[in-house]
């Protein structure tokens, strides 16, 4: 009579999607023992920013142990995809240019920081990410907001009426400096 080895080896391979393609590409192989003719099951692992799908042409997530230890079985994960927001803080300025677009991302795919944005008579602070980054296992939203210029240039006009045409005609200009969108008082 003949007892099934409970020691007989199979493989399970472990497919990672590239971030430039739909290709995988194996990131790790486990050697595992079974009892010849059993089924055995791949249990799927936890990588970070990838998900088990098992529709990926080529999956085998069980098999019978074969007693020369040339069963194969073979995971798929897919690459998640992560969104980039771009929000202004605190009041938004007229004139202010438009955010970036929201934007999705591969995990780990290489990420430009958006321009810094502009407003007529404002500073703006810089975006929370100041540098180009890899995309993370997670959303991510940037922010950065605005400050008024102190040193903003305005002309102050004097005028003086006409007493012979009753009409107002420029006297004298002054140019001075205040803070954007604040209300000045001329004294002289």
């Amino acid at each position: 009579s003949f007892t099934a080895k409970d020691d007989t080896v199979y493989k399970v391979e472990h497919y990672q999607q590239n971030l430039n393609d739909d290709g995988y590409t194996l990131k790790e192989t486990e050697n595992l023992k079974g009892t010849t003719d059993t089924e055995a099951k791949a249990k799927a692992k936890t990588y970070e920013g990838f998900t088990l799908d098992k529709a990926v042409a080529g999956t085998v997530d069980s098999g019978i142990v074969a007693g020369d230890g040339s069963l194969v079985l073979r995971l798929y994960y897919t690459r998640n995809s992560y969104k980039v927001t771009y929000k202004y803080e605190g009041t938004v300025p007229t004139g202010a240019s438009a955010l970036p677009a929201e934007a999705t991302y591969k995990y780990g795919a290489d990420v430009k920081v958006a321009d810094a944005a502009t407003a007529p008579g404002y500073t703006f602070s810089g975006w929370s990410r100041t540098e180009n980054f890899t995309m993370p296992a997670e959303n991510v939203e940037i922010s950065g907001s605005f400050t008024a210029n102190t040193n903003t240039k305005y002309t102050v006009e004097f005028y003086y009426q006409n007493e012979e045409t009753g009409a107002y005609e420029l006297y004298d200009t002054a140019k001075r400096t205040g803070t954007t969108d604040t209300n000045v008082v001329v004294k002289d």
